[in-house]
């Protein structure tokens, strides 16, 4: 046999290696996959109509429980909300977590 034609069933022989070791992983990642669930569960919240002078930092004090940081209520508020920015407009609803 020829130096090429010993060279090409290796290559061969390795390429087939390389997809039977793809398909097994495959195969088993398959098996064993699972969900993903990021939903713990329903929140328990309220809604809280804005008033005239509410800025977001003022509405979290007042509802931040004391020894608290506020900084995390204004935090949680914004995710809750998917507020863009602190900013609110009177009249504005918003979700609130009742605690």
């Amino acid at each position: 046999m020829s130096g090429r034609k010993v060279y090409r069933r290796r290559r061969h022989a390795i390429m087939a290696m390389l997809v039977a070791l793809m398909v097994a992983w495959f195969s088993v990642s398959a098996w064993t996959a699972q969900i993903a669930r990021s939903d713990v569960g329903a929140s328990n919240v309220t809604s809280y109509t804005v008033k005239p002078g509410d800025t977001l930092w003022s509405y979290a004090a007042r509802i931040t429980p004391q020894g608290h940081d506020v900084s995390e209520t204004v935090d949680e508020l914004i995710a809750l909300n998917d507020l863009d920015s602190g900013s609110l407009r009177a009249g504005q609803r918003i979700v609130v977590p009742n605690e």
